[in-house]
């Protein structure tokens, strides 16, 4: 790999440029994935009269391609490191190593196997093989969903598996109602439901940030955010809960979709032109948003729209090419809602490029057989929770007791998007005498990631998180006399 460039100080510093979102390997595809609700591990005895333990999992792996064909594509499972318990239950942990396989010539299949060290709450530690007992397949891709069972014939402890895990590397969100951080101290921590928040319990991109270069007079103190998305650069998109008005731009409604760069990116009746509404000069709101690799965007309104063609609901997700992609009814429709008919809302979507399409509801609702489903919560129109609301904030351990935070914005830090152009390096600035390295960028990728190794070899590990920002400080990364090398990710 060229380096871009050489930086002498007190040691040789050099960035080596970082095309894909992933590590390269002989087939370009090396994909984080992580588990999600619904992944279970059970422990289970078949000549004995003891309860089955049945316990979630939590946990992650890399998924490598290493050979594709027209008939199936096979994969290499890595760094599987998987945790089974609760709170109130000793846990179980499941590391090792695995193949999986999709594909057919009649019907497309799915095989996995695991070799794994399984250790149990009592330290007992056992290798394990897994395979899947059904080889159908119930989820688009890259969602995966297969159950495994164990291989021996231990019948004392009978142990199977479901996995349930989508290729995301973070989630990034708003919530409906600020909180408390007490990993923090006071008064800093606050987190605003104007702040765009990360589930590793941060802050990726603040409330002053996004409305920076908005031209608002006088300044406000925070503004909440209902639909975020990030663009090329590292651009944020997003729309405010409330009409604002602008110095530079003027008038800014709640449905304008906007950009932390200081611009409106897109208004409303934009938006909304092909439906061709009835009543015109409306703001209909924006509550969720996605911006697709061919432009078209995809989005909800906060309320109504009455068109010629008749009406388009609040929980609806629409096109700006005019197009209803989805009614609420059919994003709810494998769930059980006590009303079918109703339209929840439409908080917060992400869509996946197999066309599944992860949300929340402006409001909740008893779900007959998954029980309350919350506002806040992370749902799939496949018929799941994929994450609960408590659990996407609990990084921050919230010093409020209550059961929801809500969610207003949603967006995937995923290594499926395709990977952009190499990015460019803009400057790399010494400080002496603390020996200082600001290194900045340019580049159109949506998320990067600075690593840093003392080979040009590696391994690198990351020493910035990831982020929208072009540009990062190393602090007194000149004063060590050995070498130090620099490669820049970007998704």
């Amino acid at each position: 790999m060229k380096s871009l460039f050489s930086l002498l100080a007190t040691g040789a510093l050099v960035l080596l440029p970082q095309r894909l979102g992933a590590q390269a390997n002989a087939t370009g595809i090396d994909w984080q994935y992580r588990l999600l609700e619904g992944s279970t591990l059970v422990d289970d005895c078949l000549i004995c009269a003891r309860p089955t333990i049945l316990q979630p999992m939590r946990g992650s792996f890399r998924l490598v391609l290493i050979e594709n064909t027209p008939l199936f594509s096979r994969y290499a499972l890595r760094d599987v490191s998987f945790l089974a318990g609760s709170p109130t239950n000793e846990a179980y942990s499941v590391v090792g190593a695995g193949t999986y396989q999709i594909g057919g010539e009649v019907a497309v299949l799915q095989d996995m196997t695991l070799q794994v060290v399984l250790s149990d709450p009592n330290n007992v530690t056992t290798n394990k093989e897994f395979t899947n007992d059904v080889r159908t397949i119930d989820r688009a891709w890259p969602i995966i969903d297969v159950h495994l069972v164990q291989t021996d014939n231990n019948l004392v402890h009978y142990y199977s598996v479901h996995l349930l895990a989508a290729p995301l590397r973070e989630i990034w969100f708003s919530t409906g109602g600020g909180f408390t951080a007490s990993k923090w101290q006071s008064p800093t921590n606050r987190v605003s439901p104007g702040d765009l928040i990360s589930d590793s319990g941060r802050i990726v991109c603040s409330n002053s940030r996004l409305l920076g270069k908005l031209g608002l007079t006088p300044v406000v103190p925070d503004l909440g955010i209902d639909a975020v998305d990030i663009g090329p650069g590292g651009k944020v998109f997003f729309s405010l809960n409330e009409a604002v008005f602008s110095e530079t731009l003027g008038p800014i409604q709640h449905g304008d979709l906007l950009s932390d760069r200081g611009t409106i990116f897109r208004k409303n009746e934009a938006l909304l032109a092909a439906f061709a509404p009835q009543s015109t000069g409306i703001d209909y709101g924006l509550d969720a948003v996605q911006v697709m690799t061919d432009s078209t965007i995809y989005f909800s309104t906060t309320t109504n729209v009455i068109t010629s063609k008749g009406m388009l609901f609040r929980g609806d997700v629409l096109s700006n090419e005019g197009k209803l992609i989805k009614s609420n009814q059919q994003l709810l429709a494998r769930f059980h809602p006590p009303v079918v008919d109703h339209d929840y809302g439409l908080d917060a979507l992400y869509i996946w490029p197999g066309g599944e399409i992860w949300f929340s509801t402006e409001e909740g609702f008893n779900d007959s057989q998954l029980g309350p489903i919350l506002a806040g919560d992370v749902l799939s129109d496949q018929g799941y929770v994929v994450y609960h609301n408590l659990e996407l904030v609990s990084a921050f351990a919230p010093i409020e007791d209550v059961a929801d935070f809500g969610l207003d914005a949603l967006y995937i830090v995923t290594d499926t998007i395709p990977p952009p152009p190499i990015p460019k390096i803009s400057s790399v600035i010494g400080s002496s005498p603390v020996g200082d390295l600001s290194l900045n960028w340019t580049g159109s990728g949506r998320v990067f990631q600075l690593e840093k190794a003392t080979i040009a070899t590696g391994p690198f590990a990351p020493i910035s998180p990831l982020m929208v920002d072009l540009n990062w400080l190393d602090s007194r990364a000149t004063q060590s006399y050995s070498n130090g090398f620099y490669r820049l990710r970007q998704w």
